[in-house]
């Protein structure tokens, strides 16, 4: 039998702010011999919530059933079956966070810290999927303030959450640009910036770094009090200023010596008051802002937005592009909006985004409340080109006979010329979609591949220029219409196309990591030589965008480390390097090779990662590895 546990995870700010639980670990334990699991299961979490203790990881470890990472809105799938051993019986939950969590920088050591948040006893539900039978339990859970602004100081994370409104009206201000800044006895620290959504919310991430620093530093760091005295500036997205704190609003009582989590309300006179029912917008790749973020003359991104470093990044594969769709025309407000996307490479010829270019998944782009048996129940709306495309607007009928099954997807397809039509359905939450509009597969326009295929080349030799391939500018824009048909183009009544375009740099090209240790293969063997007096190494590290790459080896015969000391082995300039070199030459490698080695297994690794993000998360360091016996 197999076990499907779907949940969702969240951390309180404050009342009215959260934060996901984005790519953090969730392990599940067997229960410990000699608990009271009925009482473990009725406790209530918030109590039962801590921190574990080295002696308490140590004695979970044999005890574990499965591990699995969250996505980025915190949601997470264990499948269960006989490989874990599990019989649906009650089990602990725990999640692990590293000090990497929501920096803009990753720190120079990973430390992780793990927390036993409840003992669930599921209560499983039977459904059919794809012809198999399962037992189905659906599990929410938010960390309360108390706990989770604790965990973010651990982390040293902080976070300012914060609502913009005009002033007189109430009404969110959408789409402005919130700077913050800590007030200084030198100077004044810049804490970081957010844009506010379409109910006027933004979050700021920083650390304790980007208040503690003087111009003084490093041998004076000071903060006093302790934590960040906060004041800040609101502009528009043309620059236009709406609010500029005076930085004696720092030392207001309710600004001074703020922990890690603030949350504050600002108002602003005559700001862009229009909500997600009156203005659409096209206004981030993924993270990124299309104005603010991303250089509009080279197409690389000159902000961190992503859980990663990412200045002077390129894009690669699948971008989603983020914005506001409103339920209705704003010039007709009794008429569906439809929305597209168009691209060009080269600013002049245009087409359209059409299930040709989308990612071929599933994609949210709002949410609906529906009467769901005796309550209500959320609905997902996607746009699912796998997927049956859903009667325009229906609602979900609800199936008494399974009580437990959620509602199935409201599904939308991209028409022949790319336009999706807004869900009008009267349980639609936001009055529109706010989010990912459309899921861009950039291979599909600027494609990339093997840049040797086709090409005879040999590791450590000269890169030869036709595999130094390189990306191109895409440019995207936005368009709105109330009829798709016949008012498609400037002029036409109710259709819109956005001024603000987006200029991004793609570039989909493996990058070259080659790798040889020439002793492996002499005397026409292949690959299995022992190596002994000499290890001639042969590498080749290159890309347009190379981000970092690296030449290591390790052996559990030398726990101390292995040190090559050849120079170009290791570096972050673009294009990378090729070189040949052998370890056994005098001061290489240290130890001594092959005097101070062991005979033992030995790996040798070439370490590649490229500057490309997808707007969320950066590209993965990709390894290739040779074993070798001495």
């Amino acid at each position: 039998m197999n076990y499907i546990f779907k949940g969702s995870l969240r951390g309180l700010l404050c009342s009215d702010c959260f934060m996901h639980l984005s790519h953090i670990k969730v392990r599940l334990y067997q229960t410990q011999k000699g608990q009271d699991v009925v009482a473990l299961t009725a406790a209530n979490p918030a109590q039962t919530f801590h921190q574990l203790s080295d002696k308490e990881l140590k004695s979970k470890e044999k005890l574990l059933i499965a591990e699995t990472t969250t996505d980025a809105e915190g949601n997470f799938i264990f499948d269960l079956s006989e490989k874990q051993k599990y019989e649906g019986g009650a089990f602990d939950v725990d999640i692990v966070l590293d000090n990497s969590f929501g920096k803009k920088k990753q720190p120079h050591e990973r430390k992780e810290l793990q927390f036993h948040i409840t003992t669930l006893q599921p209560m499983w539900k039977e459904r059919i999927e794809n012809d198999r039978r399962i037992l189905v339990y659906y599990w929410y859970w938010e960390i309360i303030a108390k706990w989770w602004c604790r965990i973010l100081q651990l982390l040293d994370l902080w976070v300012i959450c914060g609502r913009v409104v005009d002033c007189e009206t109430g009404k969110p201000i959408v789409g402005v640009k919130v700077s913050a800044f800590d007030v200084d006895w030198l100077q004044d620290d810049p804490l970081g910036i957010g844009w506010t959504d379409n109910n006027g919310y933004f979050k700021i991430y920083y650390t304790s770094a980007d208040f503690e620093t003087t111009l003084l530093s490093p041998w004076l760091n000071i903060e006093w009090p302790a934590g960040p005295d906060i004041y800040f500036k609101i502009e528009s997205s043309s620059g236009t200023v709406l609010l500029a704190e005076d930085r004696q609003t720092g030392h207001r009582a309710d600004r001074t010596n703020r922990g890690n989590c603030f949350c504050v309300k600002l108002c602003v006179k005559d700001g862009p008051t229009g909500d997600i029912s009156t203005t659409p917008w096209f206004i981030r790749i993924g993270n990124y802002n299309i104005t603010n973020d991303i250089d509009a003359m080279t197409g690389l991104t000159t902000h961190n937005r992503s859980f990663a470093t990412g200045i002077g990044f390129g894009f690669f594969g699948g971008v989603k592009l983020v914005g506001y769709a409103t339920k209705k025309v704003p010039t007709a407000p009794g008429s569906p909006l439809y929305y597209r996307f168009r691209y060009s490479t080269d600013g002049a010829t245009w087409n359209n985004v059409t299930n040709a270019q989308a990612v071929q998944a599933r994609l949210v782009v709002g949410g609906r409340v529906v009467n769901w048996g005796p309550g209500t129940a959320f609905q997902d709306v996607v746009i699912d080109p796998n997927q049956p495309a859903s009667v325009p607007d229906a609602l979900p009928v609800f199936d008494p006979m399974n009580p437990s099954t959620p509602p199935a997807d409201h599904v939308l397809h991209m028409d022949a010329n790319g336009w999706v039509r807004v869900d009008q359905s009267v349980a639609a939450i936001d009055n529109g979609f706010y989010g990912p509009l459309a899921w861009l597969d950039t291979n599909t326009i600027v494609p990339g591949g093997n840049p040797l295929s086709g090409i005879a080349y040999n590791a450590g030799d000269p890169i030869p220029a036709a595999a130094q391939k390189t990306g191109h500018i895409m440019h995207i824009a936005f368009q709105t219409t109330d009829n798709p048909v016949t008012h498609t183009n400037p002029g036409d009544p109710n259709f819109n196309e956005q001024v603000q375009q987006a200029h991004i740099y793609v570039n989909n090209w493996s990058e070259i990591n080659m790798l040889k240790l020439e002793e492996l293969y002499s005397g026409g063997s292949a690959g299995c030589n022992p190596v002994s007096a000499h290890a001639h190494v042969d590498y080749t590290a290159d890309h347009e965008l190379i981000a970092a790459w690296n030449l290591g080896v390790s052996s559990n015969a030398l726990p101390g480390g292995i040190t090559i000391n050849h120079a170009g082995v290791s570096g972050t300039t673009p294009r990378g390097n090729n070189d040949k070199f052998d370890l056994a030459n005098p001061g290489e490698v240290t130890p001594a090779f092959p005097g101070g080695w062991p005979s033992c297994a030995y790996s040798m690794v070439l370490s590649t990662r490229r500057k490309l993000t997808n707007g969320e998360n950066n590209d993965d360091t990709h390894p290739n590895q040779i074993i070798f016996c001495r």
